[in-house]
């Protein structure tokens, strides 16, 4: 089973400055391009009380093409919108890479997407659920 939950606030800079969100605009047409370029997933922006944001989750039986696809689109919008932050949580139960049992976690700020250590819910087995006996 592979499942994939994504959340990310959509910010043009994250340095302090008058006008922080002067391109937010010409920000959001690029992102919206880019999803419409997306073969599998597409995303959508929202708003609320004046915060843009993205909010999608992926629920399948292996790790896919789409979620390459996904994880690359993640990167986009980090480094296009670099004052953007978020975190993606994966769980790979067919994970090659030894991380089976755990979430890998990915979170977005200051214009990249950084691999972290998951301490709530791993590991999986026995934190979530109970071995197989």
């Amino acid at each position: 089973m592979f499942e994939l939950h994504c959340w990310i606030t959509i910010r043009e800079t994250y340095e302090v400055k008058e006008n922080e969100e002067e391109n937010i605009d010409v920000i959001l047409y690029e992102i919206e391009r880019k999803i419409q370029e997306l073969k599998w997933n597409k995303p959508q922006i929202k708003v609320c009380n004046g915060e843009w944001y993205i909010e999608t989750s992926i629920f399948s039986n292996r790790k896919t093409e789409e979620v390459i696809e996904l994880l690359e689109f993640f990167d986009f919008v980090a480094r296009t919108a670099y004052g953007s932050y978020g975190v993606i949580y994966i769980l790979d139960d067919e994970d090659l890479n030894g991380k089976n049992n755990e979430f890998q976690v990915y979170s977005i700020s200051r214009g990249t997407l950084h691999e972290q250590k998951d301490t709530f819910l791993s590991p999986f087995i026995p934190i979530v659920e109970d071995a197989n006996v």
